[in-house]
């Protein structure tokens, strides 16, 4: 089955599977024939053993044509999407079953000398009626467990999900934590706390504020748009207190109230703007938020990279669209050309 991203999908069928069917065929052909014949082994025996191989491995190829295709990444989801195809599934197998069984056995009839005309006449109440209901019984338990096993696979792929989640919510709150912006933050601090002792105290609740919003929101999926933009505004402020005109930033998001987005993820994509890019007061770094558009914002800054910078881009990126994929079941966009440098990120509605 797959999953929103981080999904898989069935191939072949594992030799195990065919090993079970064999003893499964086998225990059941033997009670089908204790029950309808009052004997095991009967002259038949062999001829419905086989009839179960072929509809079980028929059945098995259907079924995973029919059910592999599926995507769902929640219990409702898996229960909304697989019961129909089960419930069509179960109707046209009892039906190739009835066929299957008509044909084996007219064809068993005829090789051992019957008359093919009398054996048709006979069929429905001698054989087909015991053969449909106890494949249709056989059927069911099948399809049944079928559906739990699927449910308990969907479940633990739930949980290390979940797992997953959890430890890129660890390494991104890691790598939030920058020495590099901590020891720059404390030397720009020690450059203005001598000079303006009231913008030195404001420069250190900002500073505060931002690790605490970090240290708060690690273990959450989602965070309103706003405290997120709040955080975001507070980051660019102390950058801009050491930067100051070289560095700009647009925010331009109609109400963000509605909205909300991964934790510290808007932050990253303007911290590796600033990161990657040279910024002077003749060409200047501008930053622009803005959206929402079909359910991503856009974080676009002009371009004018670091020569001495270049794969650790791609790796906070890649981080970060992990991190969307496995929370959201979405994908960051990124569009560039040598001018600009776009990313689009999904947001959910309130």
């Amino acid at each position: 089955m797959k999953n929103t991203k981080g999904t898989e999908t069935r191939g072949a069928l594992p030799l195990k599977f065919h090993i079970y069917a064999i003893i499964g065929c086998l225990i059941y052909t033997a009670g089908f024939d204790l029950l309808t014949r009052g004997k095991i082994f009967s002259d038949v025996f062999i001829l419905t053993f086989l009839l179960m191989i072929v509809q079980v491995e028929l059945f098995a190829w259907i079924g995973g044509k029919l059910l592999n295709s599926l995507i769902y990444n929640s219990v409702q989801e898996f229960i909304r999407k697989v019961i129909p195809r089960l419930c069509v599934f179960y109707f046209f197998v009892v039906i190739i079953a009835g066929l299957l069984f008509v044909g084996m056995t007219a064809i068993w009839s005829y090789s051992n000398g019957a008359n093919l005309d009398l054996f048709f006449k006979q069929l429905p109440e001698k054989e087909l009626r015991g053969f449909i209901i106890g494949s249709s019984f056989g059927l069911l338990i099948g399809t049944v467990i079928y559906f739990f096993l699927e449910l308990i696979a969907l479940i633990k792929r739930i949980e290390k999900t979940t797992e997953e989640k959890m430890r890129y919510h660890y390494e991104t709150l890691k790598n939030q934590l920058n020495p590099h912006f901590l020891f720059n933050s404390l030397n720009t601090l020690s450059s203005i706390i001598y000079k303006d002792v009231t913008l030195a105290d404001h420069y250190i609740v900002k500073l505060s504020s931002i690790y605490r919003y970090i240290l708060d929101q690690h273990e959450n999926k989602l965070i309103d748009l706003v405290k997120e933009l709040d955080f975001v505004k507070d980051y660019f402020y102390l950058q801009q207190l050491r930067d100051e005109e070289r560095i700009h930033l647009d925010i331009n998001i109609e109400q963000p109230e509605r909205y909300q987005i991964l934790p510290v993820s808007l932050q990253l994509l303007v911290e590796n703007a600033l990161k990657h890019n040279a910024a002077t007061t003749g060409t200047p770094l501008s930053i622009k938020i803005s959206g929402v558009i079909d359910g991503y914002i856009s974080v676009e800054n002009n371009r004018q990279p670091k020569q001495q910078l270049s794969g650790s881009y791609q790796i906070g990126l890649r981080n970060l669209a992990e991190r969307v994929n496995i929370i959201t079941g979405k994908e960051l966009l990124i569009e560039q050309n040598n001018k600009r440098f776009l990313v689009k990120i999904p947001i959910t509605i309130l």
